[in-house]
């Protein structure tokens, strides 16, 4: 994609666990020859972007330099305070993207997600809508100065929908694909289907799906 300027600072929230996969870091798992969370990184770039999360192998960082990584306070505390600890890094963007990081191919709703928000100057955020017309809370970007007041705050375990309180929000209708997170096996399974030229599991690196 290309960049729409420093202004925009995309957030990661990627620390959670995975009770319905059996526990343990679903961001790591295989979806085409790359992990969930490389592949979402790959589709952001070159936008800034910080990720919350422990830092990966010095490998993945050289694959990601468009990337920086923290952890919430406490660490668990939640992707509303993932997104205050995100934020603190660079609390002058004028636009703040939320991406989960368990959605491997939502990079490439961002351009759809900014456009959306450009078009509409009184708007104070443009998020993905379900086909039912849910909103998706992490998969949004919001002028900061409509959230600063909440994500300054107290967030610890505090629920993300926490962002919609009074704000003007643009519904986006987005592909499947790019709404898809992976919550559970039959996700994961959709994941790996949706990638057209997958290299085997286990295979990583750039250039690859």
């Amino acid at each position: 994609m290309s960049a729409p300027g420093p202004d925009v600072l995309v957030v990661v929230p990627a620390g959670g666990t995975s009770r319905r996969m059996g526990g343990g870091d679903k961001t790591a798992l295989d979806v085409g020859g790359r992990t969930v969370l490389e592949r979402l990184l790959a589709d952001l770039a070159p936008l800034p972007t910080v990720v919350v999360a422990d830092p990966p192998a010095a490998a993945v960082r050289a694959r990601t330099p468009h990337v920086r990584w923290c952890r919430e306070d406490p660490p668990g505390a939640g992707p509303l305070a993932a997104l205050a600890a995100g934020l603190a890094r660079a609390p002058d963007a004028r636009v703040l993207v939320a991406v989960a990081g368990d959605q491997p191919f939502a990079g490439r709703a961002v351009p759809a997600l900014l456009a959306a928000l450009d078009a509409a100057p009184d708007a104070d955020a443009a998020a993905a809508a379900e086909p039912d017309g849910r909103l998706q809370p992490l998969l949004a970007a919001y002028r900061t100065a409509a959230v600063a007041a909440v994500l300054r705050g107290p967030v610890a375990d505090r629920p993300v929908r926490s962002l919609w309180a009074g704000l003007r929000v643009v519904h986006v209708p987005l592909p499947a694909a790019q709404l898809l997170d992976v919550d559970a096996p039959d996700d994961l399974a959709r994941a790996r289907r949706a990638v057209p030229h997958a290299r085997p599991a286990g295979r990583t690196g750039p250039g690859t799906g």
